[in-house]
């Protein structure tokens, strides 16, 4: 027999072997693997993810588990990435092949989410991202990929919008620069800025990128500051926003800002008067008027004494979002998942607090969802738009 023949016989056997420990403690519990940075470059985000992903799994305990299994509970085996690629891989190997799990979820950025769901794939597990939203994650035809955040690119078309919008009350926008982070995430959604800015016609004067973790961002800041923008698109995440925002204004740079990825985030509040009036797209707000939004609020509130932010709704509708696909399945099987995850329509209840009708998975595995525009008002977060969820009027920018 062949090498290739024997190692495809042994991943086949391994399958097998799992499917049979899923089936035999499938009464008991049901495990689901989360992947989360807890250390590394990304960890300011990974206790949020956890508490939401944990607060979910309380509640589906306590409202009787999964119903389907004899009210089995629903057990997080959690695995740090350390904000890692190659940890991610390993650490998905492990929860797949070791613990048993029947699905995965994570794993926060996209560079570090990506080696992982091909890991899923490959053991035919199914890999609900929470947060990641580079375009290609969801155009690979990969059949156990799910995504419950947004495209990145479809960032672009609501912050052109939100240009015309910031024209019509008197702010027009005719000179922009981008600074992002250049993994996959902020080369993605860079990408997509710069194609809606040349269809609209408006000047792109300045493009600047720097890695994630990047302790002095000055030469940036410098280069942005020359090139006289009227509005600083910025795509990366809060640590790395808060060494920008500060080497801007040490140069006393103050254009108007719209930051994506950490902009909307507790950290960069401490800034102050730096970042006041400052606007961030974001995929949820905790102000998003739909109940399951302010049950949520309210519940993490209770739970944490804490407001949670856009990932954490993401990591709590995902995991209703499995324990569902479990229940509807009858089965902690991962294929058997996977195939109920693919049919699930969610208009309301826990999973439907993202601001879309629905939580559901079109044939490519991805939940249609908009962004949301947020400002800091009085050092507070607040969505001024669409108006029409907005909770406060717009701040223009003087």
């Amino acid at each position: 027999m062949s090498k290739i023949k024997i190692i495809g016989s042994m991943f086949s056997c391994a399958l097998i072997a799992m499917a049979s420990a899923w089936s035999a403690h499938a009464a008991d519990t049901v495990k689901i693997g989360v992947l989360v940075p807890m250390t590394g470059a990304t960890a300011a985000d990974g206790d949020r993810l956890l508490r939401a992903h944990k607060l979910a799994a309380k509640q589906i305990n306590e409202q009787g588990g999964i119903k389907s299994l004899n009210g089995a509970k629903v057990e997080l085996v959690v695995a740090d990435t350390q904000s890692k690629p190659e940890v991610s891989r390993s650490e998905a190997d492990r929860l797949i092949s070791r613990s048993k799990v029947s699905a995965l979820m994570g794993a926060w950025s996209s560079a570090v989410t990506i080696p992982a769901l091909q890991v899923a794939e490959r053991y035919k597990t199914p890999f609900v991202v929470t947060s990641a939203v580079t375009d290609s994650i969801t155009e690979k035809n990969l059949k156990f990929v799910f995504r419950v955040s947004p495209k990145g690119s479809w960032a672009a078309d609501n912050v052109m919008d939100f240009m015309a919008f910031l024209g019509d009350k008197g702010k027009p926008i005719k000179k922009v620069a981008i600074a992002y982070e250049d993994g996959p995430f902020g080369q993605g959604v860079a990408k997509g800025y710069k194609a809606k800015l040349s269809e609209r016609g408006i000047n792109v004067v300045a493009e600047e990128s720097f890695r994630t973790g990047s302790a002095d961002l000055s030469t940036q800041a410098v280069k942005l500051k020359a090139s006289g923008a009227d509005l600083v698109l910025i795509v990366c995440y809060v640590d790395d926003e808060t060494v920008l925002l500060r080497a801007m204004a040490a140069q006393k740079f103050q254009p108007m800002i719209l930051g994506f990825g950490g902009h909307v985030h507790p950290t960069l509040l401490q800034l102050g008067p730096l970042v006041e009036n400052t606007f961030g797209i974001v995929e949820w707000m905790q102000d998003v008027k739909k109940p399951a939004a302010e049950n949520f609020v309210a519940a993490y509130k209770a739970e944490y004494g804490d407001i949670p932010l856009s990932h954490s709704a993401q990591a709590y509708a995902s995991t209703w979002a499995v324990a569902l696909a479990v229940d509807k399945a009858g089965s902690a099987d991962p294929v058997k998942v996977r195939d109920a995850l693919a049919t699930l329509n969610l208009p309301d209840g826990p999973a439907s607090l993202l601001p879309e009708d629905a939580l559901a998975f079109d044939e490519h595995g991805q939940n249609h969802v908009r962004y949301v525009i947020a400002q800091v008002i009085d050092n507070e977060f607040v969505t001024v738009w669409p108006e029409a969820v907005a909770s406060k009027q717009v701040v223009i920018p003087e």
